[in-house]
Order: C-alpha cells, then sequence, then structure tokens
C-alpha cells in the first residue's frame, strides 16, 4: 500500500514538474537571447562582487568556490552560440538550473552567513527582481521556494549555531510584493501582447476575407477572357477577334480593374482606421452630395448586376460640403458593402440612397439591428452577425465623419430596416459663390488665347458644349465627325479637343489613334477629352488605349466641363515628357540637303542632343570608323555616291560595335516597295519628308526606348508614320504652324531666303527634264523640291508634289499633262503666301 501511495506521488510530481517546465519552456520560447544575455550579466557580477566584498565593503562571510561556481555557469549560458549541436537540445533545461542556484539559492544562502545585513539584502531583493523577469509567475514561486529551501538546508547544515536574521524575515513581505506585482506587471503585459496579437491576427485574416471577393472577381474574368481566345496554332498567322468578343473583353476587363481597385480601397480604409491616421483639413475640396454619391456608386464592385439593380439614388434637395472625396467614398463604400452582404440571406431586400438637405442616407430592408446593439455599432472590432467581418468599417466611418465636421448616426428596426445617416456641415451660399468666383478667375487666366475643337455628330451636343463654355476667352470651333476634326487640326492649332466617341465616318477612338500616330503631327501631343454618355469605367479603358487625356460625361455640370479641360491645359500629355530622355544623345545625321538638317539640328538641340552631320554615305561609314560616339543615326534614302539604303546594308554587315545601331530612314517618299527595301537593308524606322519636329521626337524616343530593350529591328508589319499622299481640294497653301514654330526658334527668314533661292533652278530643271523626256532628271528634281515645299511649310505644293513624284518614282510620267504648269502656279500662289508673311515680321 505504502509503495503503491510513493509511486502515485512520485508520479504527481513528475507530472507537475513537467508542467512547471512546459511553462517556463512557453515563456522563452520566443526570447531565448534573454538568458544569453543574463549569463553576461552574471559572468561579470558574480566575480565583479566578490572582490568588491572581499577588497572594498569586506563583509563577513564569503565564498570563492559558490561564486566560482556561479561565474562559471553564467559563463556557459552566455556562451549559448557555441554550445556544440548536440547539446542545444539541453540549453533550456540548464539554464533552469543556473538561475536556480544563482538567483534564490545563492542569494538565501550568502544572506544568511551574513547575518541578513542590509547588502545581503538589498542582493535578494534584486535576484527576485531577476527571477520575476527570467520566468513566468509559476516558476517565479517554485524557484524561489526550492531555492530557498535549499539555502536554507545549506545554510543549516554548514552553520555551527544557525539563527534567522530578524531583519531578513522582516524583508519577506517585500519579497512576495514583489513576486505578486510583478507577476500581476507581466500579467497585464501579456494580455495587452495577447490583445495586439489577436488584432493583428484579426486584422490579417480580415484583409484576407476582404480579398477573396476581389481575386474571385479577377478570375472569373480571366476564365472568361480565356475562353474568347482564338485556339492557339504554332503557325505564325493572323487570328482575329470579333468586335463582340473584344467588347466583351474590355468588359472584363474593367470588371477585373474594379475587382482590384476595391480590394484596395479595403485595404486603405483598414490600415487607415488601425493606424488613426487623420484627415488634412487643409486639402478638403468642395463636393455635391449627389455627384459623391453618384460616383460612389459607379466606382463600386458590385459582385453581379443584379446587386447594382437593388440599389436606387433618391435626391430630394443637393447640397455641397467641404470633404476630401476619397475618403467620403470609402465611408459610403462601407455602408454599401455592409448592407449588400446580408441581401445573399434577404433577397428581397433593397438599398436607397437619399440626398436630402444637409444628409445622405443610406437605408436598406435587410435583417435590421436589435436595439440592444445599437449602441455599439460604431465600437472598434464590433462586427453583427458577419463571419470574417473586420469590426473596424463602422468606427471608420465615425472617425471619418467626425474629422469632416459631421457625425453619423444609425437608426434600425430588427426584421425591417438599418439606415445610416450622413450629417455634413452646411457651406454657407456666400462661401460657395466665392469659390465659384475663384474657380471661374482660375479658369479665365488658363483659357486666354486658347482654341477648342468640339467634335460631335450632333448639333444640338455641340451646342450644349459650346453654351457652358460661354463667358470663357477661349475660341471654340466645331466639327462633325473624326475625319473633319483632323482637317480642322491641319489648318489651325488647337490647345484642346473635345471629342465624342460614337461618330460615323471616324469615330472618337480612331479619329484619337490616328492624332497620336501622327497624322497630323503638330497636333500629335494635343490633349483630347472624350466627352460620352458611354458607360464611364469601360470607355475610360478604350479612352486610354488610344491616347485620350481625360474623360467627361455629357450631363457633367458646367464647372466640371471647364475643370476637366482646364486640368488638360496645365498637364499637357505625358507624351510630351518623353523627349528628357534624348538629352545627352548623339544623332549622326545624314543627309545631301544643308538646309535640311539645320532644321533638323536646330530641332534636336532644343532637347541638348549632341548632332554629328554627314553629307553622304560614306562620311557615315567614316564617323563610325574612329567609333565615335553615336546613339542613333538618321539617314536620308536618297543621298549622292553612296546612298541611305547601301550605307545602312554596309554598317548591318560590319562586326564593330554599330552593327546594332538604331537607323531611322529619312525620305520624301514612303510606299511598300520603299518600305521593304529599307527593312531589308537593315533600317528601323521612318519619318517621312517635311520633317516635323514631334514626329521627329517621338520616332528617335521609340528607338532608344527599344535600343534600351536590345529589340533590334522592329516589326516590318508595323506601319511607318506617313503623311496623307492626296492633298484635299481645300488644303490650306501654308502650314502655319510651322511656320511659327520655325519663327519662334529664330530661324525662318534664314531657312525662307536660302530656300527660296532653290526654287526657280529646280522649276527650271523641271522643265528640262520634261522638254527631253528624262524622267531620271525630273525625278532628281523633284525629290529635291518636294524636301524645299516640306520644309517651308507649303503644305499643298507639298502634298501636290508628292502625288505627282510617287508616279515618277514608280518609273512612269504623271497621268495628268497639266502637272508641271500645277506646279508651277501652285509654287508660285506659296512663294507669294511666304514672303507676304515674312514681310509682316
Amino acid at each position: 500500500m505504502n509503495a503503491l501511495f510513493r509511486s502515485a506521488s512520485t508520479t504527481c510530481a513528475m507530472k507537475c514538474l513537467q508542467t512547471l517546465y512546459s511553462h517556463y519552456r512557453d515563456y522563452h520560447s520566443h526570447g531565448r537571447n534573454t538568458l544569453k544575455y543574463a549569463g553576461v550579466v552574471g559572468a561579470i557580477g558574480y566575480p565583479l562582487f566578490f572582490l568588491v566584498y572581499t577588497e572594498i565593503l569586506p563583509q563577513p562571510y564569503e565564498s570563492l568556490v559558490i561564486r566560482l561556481i556561479a561565474t562559471v555557469a553564467c559563463v556557459l549560458l552566455a556562451l549559448r552560440d557555441r554550445w556544440p549541436t548536440r547539446l542545444k537540445g539541453w540549453y533550456l533545461a540548464y539554464s533552469y538550473g543556473v538561475l536556480l542556484y544563482c538567483l534564490p539559492f545563492f542569494h538565501v544562502f550568502m544572506s544568511l552567513k551574513n547575518h541578513g545585513n542590509l547588502i545581503f539584502i538589498a542582493d535578494s531583493l534584486m535576484a527576485v527582481f531577476l527571477l520575476v523577469l527570467l520566468t513566468d509567475w509559476r516558476n517565479t514561486v517554485a524557484m524561489l521556494l526550492i531555492g530557498t529551501g535549499l539555502g536554507v538546508l545549506l545554510y543549516v547544515t554548514t552553520t555551527e549555531h544557525p539563527t534567522l536574521p530578524g531583519d531578513y524575515i522582516a524583508r519577506l513581505p517585500t519579497f512576495v510584493l514583489i513576486v505578486v506585482g510583478g507577476s500581476l506587471f507581466k500579467f497585464s503585459e501579456k494580455q495587452l501582447q495577447n490583445e495586439k496579437l489577436r488584432i493583428a491576427t484579426s486584422l490579417a485574416g480580415s484583409i484576407a476575407h476582404e480579398m477573396r471577393n476581389p481575386l474571385t472577381q479577377i478570375q472569373l474574368g480571366l476564365d472568361a477572357m480565356g475562353t474568347m481566345l482564338p485556339a492557339p496554332t504554332t503557325q505564325h498567322a493572323t487570328q482575329t477577334l470579333s468586335a463582340d468578343h473584344i467588347d466583351r473583353l474590355y468588359f472584363h476587363l474593367n470588371k477585373g480593374q474594379m475587382a482590384i481597385h476595391s480590394g484596395l480601397q479595403v485595404i486603405s480604409m483598414i490600415l487607415n482606421e488601425v493606424h488613426a491616421k487623420a484627415s488634412d483639413a487643409e486639402e478638403f475640396v468642395y463636393i455635391g452630395a449627389a455627384s459623391i454619391v453618384e460616383k460612389a456608386l459607379a466606382d463600386y464592385g458590385y459582385e453581379s448586376e443584379e446587386e447594382r439593380r437593388k440599389i436606387s439614388v433618391v435626391v430630394h434637395h443637393d447640397f455641397v460640403f467641404k470633404g476630401d472625396e476619397t475618403i467620403v467614398v470609402f465611408v459610403l463604400f462601407n455602408l454599401i458593402k455592409n448592407a449588400l452582404y446580408y441581401f445573399k440571406a434577404h433577397p428581397d431586400a433593397r438599398l436607397t440612397l437619399t440626398v436630402d438637405q444637409s444628409e445622405i442616407r443610406v437605408r436598406d430592408t435587410g435583417p435590421g439591428i436589435s436595439k440592444a446593439m445599437l449602441p455599439r455599432v460604431f465600437e472598434p472590432f464590433q462586427s453583427m452577425g458577419k463571419t470574417g467581418g473586420t469590426g473596424l468599417g463602422l468606427a471608420y466611418c465615425r472617425r471619418t465623419m467626425q474629422a469632416l465636421g459631421g457625425e453619423i448616426r444609425c437608426d434600425s428596426a430588427l426584421g425591417q430596416y438599418t439606415e445610416f445617416s450622413l450629417r455634413f456641415p452646411v457651406v454657407l451660399q456666400s462661401e460657395l459663390d466665392a469659390h465659384h468666383e475663384v474657380l471661374w478667375q482660375q479658369a479665365m487666366s488658363a483659357f486666354v488665347d486658347k482654341r477648342l475643337l468640339v467634335v460631335d455628330d450632333i448639333a444640338v451636343e455641340r451646342r450644349v458644349l459650346r453654351h457652358k463654355l460661354e463667358g470663357l476667352p477661349v475660341h471654340v470651333d466645331e466639327a462633325e465627325n473624326g475625319l473633319q476634326a483632323l482637317h480642322l487640326m491641319r489648318q489651325h492649332h488647337y490647345d484642346v479637343v473635345l471629342m465624342d466617341l460614337n461618330m460615323p465616318v471616324l469615330d472618337g477612338y480612331a479619329a484619337s489613334e490616328k492624332i497620336r500616330a501622327g497624322e497630323v503631327p503638330s497636333h500629335q501631343t494635343v490633349p483630347v477629352i472624350a466627352c460620352t454618355n458611354e458607360s464611364p469605367n469601360i470607355a475610360k479603358l478604350k479612352t486610354a488605349k488610344v491616347g485620350m487625356s481625360g474623360f467627361v460625361s455629357k450631363t457633367c455640370s458646367r464647372s466640371e466641363l471647364v475643370q476637366t479641360l482646364r486640368q488638360a491645359l496645365e498637364q499637357p500629355t505625358s507624351a510630351s515628357s518623353e523627349p528628357a530622355m534624348l538629352a545627352g544623345k548623339t544623332v549622326l545625321l545624314a543627309d545631301d540637303d544643308p538646309y535640311g538638317r539645320a532644321i533638323v539640328r536646330t530641332w534636336l538641340q532644343k532637347h541638348d542632343v549632341q548632332v554629328v552631320e554627314a553629307a553622304h554615305g560614306q562620311a557615315v561609314l567614316d564617323h563610325l570608323a574612329t567609333s565615335s560616339p553615336c546613339d542613333v543615326l538618321v539617314l536620308d534614302i536618297n543621298m549622292p555616291g553612296l546612298n541611305g539604303l547601301q550605307t545602312a546594308r554596309a554598317i548591318r554587315a560590319q562586326s564593330s560595335a554599330y552593327q546594332q545601331l538604331p537607323i531611322v530612314a529619312l525620305t520624301g517618299h514612303i510606299d511598300d516597295a520603299t518600305i521593304e527595301s529599307a527593312r531589308t537593308a537593315g533600317m528601323d524606322d521612318f519619318i517621312s519628308k517635311p520633317v516635323e519636329a514631334a514626329v521627329l521626337v517621338q520616332t528617335l524616343v521609340r528607338r532608344l526606348k527599344a535600343a534600351a530593350q536590345s529589340v533590334v529591328a522592329s516589326n516590318p508589319n508595323d506601319p511607318p508614320h506617313r503623311q496623307p499622299a492626296a492633298a484635299l481640294p481645300d488644303e490650306p497653301l501654308l502650314n502655319l504652324a510651322r511656320l511659327e514654330g520655325l519663327r519662334q526658334d529664330g530661324v525662318l527668314e534664314e531657312f525662307a531666303d536660302d530656300y527660296l533661292g532653290l526654287v526657280d533652278p529646280l522649276l527650271a530643271q523641271l522643265e528640262q527634264g520634261l522638254a527631253a523626256r528624262d524622267l531620271e532628271l525630273v525625278e532628281e528634281a523633284m525629290h529635291s523640291l518636294l524636301g524645299v515645299s516640306g520644309n517651308l511649310g507649303g503644305m499643298a505644293l507639298h502634298r501636290l508634289i508628292r502625288h505627282t513624284y510617287e508616279q515618277v518614282v514608280a518609273g512612269r510620267w504623271p497621268d495628268d499633262e497639266t502637272w508641271l504648269s500645277q506646279i508651277q502656279t501652285l509654287t508660285t500662289q506659296t512663294v507669294r503666301a511666304l514672303r507676304a508673311i515674312l514681310a509682316d515680321h
């Protein structure tokens, strides 16, 4: 019976020890460096105090052996990283013994041996503090009891007349208070750490939960887009998509972008609430309540169209308030998201957003909230029956509304409805009028001397837009379609274009694409604003694709239209920033026309480009043979001696560093045969003469980007930048924008005099060639005259000559027998008009 009792007692004791040790192990599971640093302190402290207590402050009793054991134990504790791998698993158990020996046992024994004097009482207090720091409360108590018992036992067995000092016994309540107080403080700290961990875990889980829906939408969209792709093939053949498939691709792409946008907004809302990010009142703007509600509904990432159909908007009385548009949209997003969450279980529920006086009310006919829960709905981490909800949304809403100077209230009836009321501070009409006046004055200064083109096939729409722009110092022209707009751009300079998307003949998308492709080089970077009744989200994708600068609805207010146009005027299209990458580059320019080289050199030097000139192909090869710097070669195809094609072939055949040099062809005539010959020779791109500054810069930037990406040559199927071949019947005589650019550069008079001196000899050469039926002589003269007319800004003459030149290059005489007289007549008119402009300046 006694044996059984002893066995049970032993088993119970072992379980208790294992439990104690498991708590000790858990306590140090994330902070084992604490024990190492404790070892460092002990390894220094124990020998140091031995010297103090024997030499400086001699004490009644001191033991070198006991202190040496403590010192060696602490040294081994501090050298944890040097332990053999096979022994490191015993480090924690070893540390348990070290703490037991060095703290309670050592200090109790030494205090008793020194009759409980004040110095060793202080040492004992320090030991208790360290023990509380290094162990959990259970092991603190256990070690104190065991260590004290062992210390007392050793004291009694080694002392002739052992006594318990009264001062030492009197300090026992202090020791108990330290243990209890320290343990309570640690327990409180542990609770705080656990709460932080719970919040962090909840936050991570909430973000993951909130991101599940957007990622699901993206996955569904990708799956749908995958089904629309044509079947894969190993053949390098062109594969087409139907117009319906393209529209559906845009639809799913838009849904994916909205899903990403929605997910990022949720994350931003959560992080703003966690970090208590304050709003800056100085950045608040005036916001229309109805417009912000419409924006929130338009931008929200719905799971289905059915969800959107369950939401309605009622505007009783619109109003204006000051705030941050983004955070107000976040608030509405959160309220909409909360309502839609419960619609899955309540399919007949509806959501209504009402704008009235100074309030926006969000009311749903879902499950409602009990009266007992209403007072707590705005508390952080309170979630009303939502699995995986963050519990942060409504707290964020309240803090945001308070930052705006307003408030949010909740009213609900269980099983009937829930209504959140957002009340905003009232903006006085006088303040609003003053604000509008400031905006109008700013707009007035932005539109001074500006010219705007409104493109829409519906006359009424054009009149409405023109009416909204009344009072601004801007000249407004109108076009019925994209083709007409391009024609007007060739005649006039426009600062901004307001373009409808759906139009006959040439729609807004195609027109914008032509503008960005350099169809009208002087307008290649002009801001183009889409103005349409199409769905904004999908339309924005399409307009961005063709290079449009912005988007505005046809139903927009006057102030919205003016602000959009003003922003477009003040923030030019991104293409205009690309020339910055030309700075410091070296361009080798080869052209037998010195005046053409001078114009190109002038334009490039404005962008800090180093220009090296050559008059023929051999000069190009000689320059490259010296390994002089060169980043791009601009090469005229038709040059005496070694022409452009021969020069390009020679460069590509070399094994020098310039074998992969980007080569841009200059030519006054671009047709399929010329393109094919140039591509075969190794040329990478084309610029049509006369060279336009915008096209030149864009082409060089494109080639530098391609070179940086190690692209040897562009796709042979890529169309070059062509000028339209045929002149329109009402083609303007001069390219005034080009002439104005030359005048601003200070070279108009100089170049005009030089070019005008070439006109008569070239016309005489044409007459001579026609008389002798020498087609080669005519081609040579016409090639030179083509460059002269283009560089002089003779738009109509240049187009006529190019149309004629195409037939001559093809090896046949022009079809129209009066071609020479037409050129002579138009040349006379062009020269007269140009001299008149020069006289005015």
